[in-house]
Parts: structure tokens; sequence; C-alpha cells
């Protein structure tokens, strides 16, 4: 076994040729998929695997609208039952934040023990840790599906956020592009906070959050959105939905809240005053716990501020995802701190159940609207002729189908590229 610096666990050098068989060993692979390393912070990777199932169910809804007929799909839509289904938007959020938690970790961590940043090592990393995934699936859907391939480029070079919808292949690779532009940033935002003292550093980080917010309300202002834009659903003229797409839903300065919630989040878990408050004051911690939750659900429902006044509407548009993200940052916080109810939160989170669904979270979004299209066009007769419900005949296959076409792509290529990263600090419960 290596340890992280290429050498084994006597301190003998490691070869290349043994860390690459090393890489790509299955049998070591597999163990790593279901057995978590020492001190990996686990409630991470529960609410990763949580955010991927909600994701897949999310899309098992979405792309039902291509399979079925226009009068289910239209019941599915307007179904009460359904709207924790078409609010799975947020989980990209959530994965926002996660990333903006480990990866200002990292380079907070490096920047405290060695006084720089080496950012050509901690870009290579990331490209090295994410892009090889990223080429097989694109192979994959060009050659099963081969829609606006053309277009592909924009993917591999983490532009398709830059893309219209309508014209984008692998629509939902905007988040990955979003997260690669975050990754060229952040080490610059901490970078820049590093040479702050004092209160100057929380004021100079919230002024970065307001000034987001201005560039977002001045996008929904020079567009003329309203809140039913904000819906992801396809229940509206097609194409101004699309318009909505590409100016509130996949450009970086309306997704960038989430990710810097969790920059922040990251900075207040290495305050241990901080979060030694939050495991003290336990009644006031479980409330914080209990406003989080209901503002993240205010967030997410946009029919509540419709109709009202026009202010009101743009400061929605312009804050939702990022009081989403703050609320989620919180409960990270609560469940890595130790609080007697925040350490219960944690063990369920940090169940090895859902550690391999973590695990998979990469690999499966970059799959799952691919298998999920297959799935539902081999079953769509079912539902046309039979008059089968969609949702409980697509979401098992869908779910079935993704993990395990991630598993294979995990397995043998995402976890050896992982391993094959240039060495450098590893944020705990970062992959």
């Amino acid at each position: 076994m290596a340890t992280p610096h290429g050498r084994d666990t006597e301190g003998t050098p490691v070869s290349g040729a043994a860390r690459v068989r090393r890489a790509f060993s299955l049998r070591r692979n597999l163990r790593l998929l279901f057995v978590p390393p020492a001190g990996h912070l686990g409630p991470l990777d529960g609410l990763r695997a949580l955010s991927i199932l909600w994701v897949v169910v999310f899309h098992a809804a979405w792309y039902a609208g291509r399979h079925v007929p226009f009068e289910t799909y239209a019941g599915l839509v307007t179904s009460p039952w359904m709207l924790p289904v078409w609010r799975g938007d947020f989980a990209v959020d959530v994965f926002f934040v996660l990333s903006g938690f480990l990866i200002a970790g990292l380079l907070i961590d490096e920047r405290a023990g060695t006084g720089r940043l080496r950012l050509p090592l901690f870009y290579v990393r990331r490209l090295v840790r994410l892009w090889p995934a990223l080429v097989v699936a694109v192979g994959v859907e060009v050659l099963v599906f081969d829609d606006n391939s053309s277009m592909v480029w924009a993917n591999l070079l983490y532009v398709s956020n830059f893309v219209p919808i309508l014209q984008a292949a692998m629509g939902w690779t905007w988040s990955l592009a979003i997260e690669e532009q975050f990754y060229l940033l952040c080490p610059w935002l901490v970078g820049g906070l590093a040479l702050l003292r004092g209160s100057a550093r929380p004021v100079a980080f919230a002024l970065v959050v307001v000034a987001l917010a201005g560039v977002a309300a001045w996008v929904v202002v020079d567009g003329g959105f309203t809140v039913h834009d904000a819906e992801i659903v396809i229940n509206r003229d097609f194409f101004r939905w699309a318009v909505g797409y590409d100016h509130l839903y996949s450009k970086p300065w309306m997704r960038a809240g989430p990710l810097l919630m969790g920059v922040a989040a990251a900075y207040v878990y290495r305050r241990p005053g901080a979060m030694a408050a939050l495991a003290r004051r336990r009644a006031l911690a479980l409330v914080g716990l209990a406003v989080a939750l209901a503002v993240a659900l205010v967030a997410m429902h946009w029919p509540l501020f419709a109709g009202g006044p026009r202010a009101l509407e743009v400061a929605y548009l312009a804050s939702y995802r990022t009081i989403f993200g703050a609320s989620v940052a919180y409960g990270i916080l609560f469940s890595v701190s130790q609080h007697p109810v925040g350490r219960a939160l944690g063990r369920v989170l940090s169940s090895r159940l859902l550690y391999p669904f973590g695990q998979l979270a990469y690999s499966a979004y970059l799959l799952n609207p691919i298998a999920t299209n297959l799935v539902q066009e081999a079953l769509a007769p079912l539902v046309w002729e039979r008059g089968v419900p969609p949702m409980p005949l697509f979401l098992p296959f869908d779910l079935v189908v993704t993990f395990v076409a991630a598993a294979v792509l995990h397995l043998f290529v995402e976890r050896p590229f992982m391993e094959l990263r240039p060495r450098g600090r590893q944020a705990p419960g970062s992959g």
C-alpha cells in the first residue's frame, strides 16, 4: 500500500510502473469504492450520495417528457406529489456547496501550511481527476445519440454553459463547466483573502457575494425575467424556457452563490472557536438548523414570490440559489460538529450504505441522462400501449442502469486517474 508520497508503508519508493498497476487494480478499486479512508469526513459523502440520487430521480421525470404521451407528462408536471422531484435541480447546488467547501479547504490548508499555493499542480490535479471520465462519457454520447455532436468541443473545454441550450451537446454538463471555472478562480480568491487580516477578510468576502447578487439582479431586470422563469420544468413556451435557461440557470454569475457559501463554510470549519460555539450552544444551534431547513424550502419554491412586488421578485431571483447554498453550508458545519444532534446526523450521513453512491456521483452524473434515455426509450411502449405509470416503471431501471454504468466508468477510468494524479495535499472527503 502506498502513502500519499509515492512510498509504500515501509517507506520504500514506489516505481511508476507499480503505481500504474496499482491504479488500475480492479480488486483495489472495488475495495476503495466501499471502504472509506481514515480521517474521511463521512457526512460529505452522504450528502453527495443523496444529491446524486435526487438528480437521478429528477432526470427520470425530466426525460420522461421525450418518451411518454403529452397528457401523461402533463400529469407529472402538475402532480403535487412530484414537487420534490421537480426541485431536483437544487441537488446541483448541494454539489456546488460541497465543491466550495472541499476545494477551498484544500487551498486554505496549503496556503496556511506552506505560505503559498502551487497553482500549476492544483490545476493539473483537477484536470487529471475529472477530464478522462468526461472524455469517455462524451465518446459514449456521440456514439449512442450523436445529438449536436459538433459542439462537444465545448464540453471538453468546460465552456458548454456558454453554448445556447438548444445547440448544446450533453446539456447537463453545464454544471461541470461551472465547477471547472470555479477551480480556475478559487485559488485567486483564497490567495487574495489570505492577504487580509481581521475583519477585513469577511467584509471582502461579503462584498464579492453582494457584487455577484448585483450582477444577477441586473440580468433579471435587463431580461425582464419573472419568478416563473426560475422553474426548470418545461411547463411554458419552450423557447421562453430556453431563454430563461441560458440566462438564469447555466451562467456562472447566476450559480456562484452556493460555491461561495461552501468557501465560507470552509473558513468557518477552520475556526475552532466557531465550531466549539456550534457544539456548546446546543439549543441555538438546533434553532439554526430548523431555520436553515425552512429557508432552504422557501428558497426552492418560487410560486411563493409570484405576483408580489417587482423588487421582491428581482431580489428573489438574484439570491435564492445563494440563500439555499447558505442553508446547505450550515447543515454541513452542523453535521461535522460536536453537537450531539450534529454527531447523530453525521453518523446517518456517514452510512456505509450511502458511501458507494457518493463515490460514484461524478460518473453517475456524466452517464445518467444517457442511461435514462436508453432505458425509457426501451420501456416507453408499456406506457403508450398499456398505460403503465411512467415513474414506477422508469425509475428502478434508470437507477440500476445508471449506477452499473457509473461503476464501470469509475472503476476503470475515474478511480485509476484519481490515483495517477500528481501528488499534493488532499482535503478530507475530497475526490
